[in-house]
């Protein structure tokens, strides 16, 4: 297992840096997304996730629409989040470009906050004890973090396997971390009050329903593509929105609400998936080697 994560680990890296390379004023959205999935398969691995671009205050959950218009602002923050698996072993890591030296010390804010949390995890180390890590990081830059976002545990298939990260000291995530734990850690730092609210775009979902008999040939589709990880209907042009959309209501998908922060405070993020070791956590994307 630990050898195919890191190759899927080497291949988020390749995709981040590849993507970082894209985001420049003008560029269209759609244009990046399309191009960074497909570098992923170029690379023998799969999209675990639709490629995430956050601008600005969207701090998660955004992915280009079908036939999307948006493209890079000239300045603000653009935060780039890439997840990729083989045989199901998921890797999930993010980096944050700024556009203008204004948004410097946040991205560099994000930046030290997942160095400092990576560092403090070891076998025993509750998961409350790593937000305090993050919070006091995040702080020291004059910023918040995002107290209703957290990192999360990964499994086989599941990229969110219960057990979260904080980015605050939460004591009710009190898991120790133990020796071959997954973990994806990703400090959010805004200069707002750091809370997220679900905004109206929906761009990304995952199948829940495996059987339902009559759309049974929409989820037949869909299943035998991604299984039961999050995909976007740009993926599915061979699904009409009629369809698509009597799938949502029948609550077979279920969608994830583009995430804003609540102030409308710009956010920056840097995430890295962290393998747990008897001696500490590795870091398997690199992330921190990016930007």
């Amino acid at each position: 297992m630990y050898d195919v994560l890191r190759n899927v680990g080497h291949v988020v890296h390749k995709a981040l840096k590849y993507a970082l390379d894209l985001v420049e004023p003008g560029a269209p959205i759609l244009e990046i997304c399309e191009k960074v999935e497909s570098y992923i398969r170029a690379n023998g691995a799969k999209p675990a996730f639709p490629l995430n671009i956050g601008i600005n205050d969207v701090s998660a959950h955004y992915t280009a629409k079908v036939g999307d218009s948006l493209t890079i602002p000239k300045s603000g923050v653009v935060k780039i989040d890439v997840g990729a698996h083989l045989d199901g072993y998921v890797v999930d890591a993010a980096v944050t470009k700024a556009l203008g030296s204004a948004f410097v010390s946040m991205v560099k804010a994000a930046k030290s906050a997942l160095e400092a949390a990576i560092n403090a995890v070891k076998p025993g180390v509750r998961a409350w004890q790593v937000g305090a890590v993050v919070e006091n990081t995040v702080k020291s830059f004059g910023f918040n973090p995002i107290y209703n976002l957290t990192g999360h545990k990964i499994d086989r298939y599941v990229l969110h396997a219960g057990h979260v990260v904080p980015n605050y000291p939460d004591k009710s995530a009190s898991q120790q971390f133990s020796p071959g734990d997954l973990y994806a850690i990703e400090p959010f730092v805004t200069n707002g009050g750091g809370y997220v609210v679900d905004g109206r775009d929906v761009t990304i979902f995952r199948l829940v329903k495996t059987r339902y008999k009559p759309l049974q040939d929409v989820i037949d589709v869909v299943k035998a593509e991604v299984g039961t990880l999050p995909f976007t209907p740009r993926w599915f042009p061979q699904l009409d929105a009629s369809a698509f959309n009597a799938a949502v209501r029948a609550g077979v998908f279920y969608g994830y609400s583009v995430l804003i922060e609540k102030s409308g405070g710009f956010v920056a993020q840097f995430e890295d998936t962290v393998y747990v070791t008897e001696d500490g956590g590795v870091s398997l994307a690199n992330t921190l080697e990016l930007t």
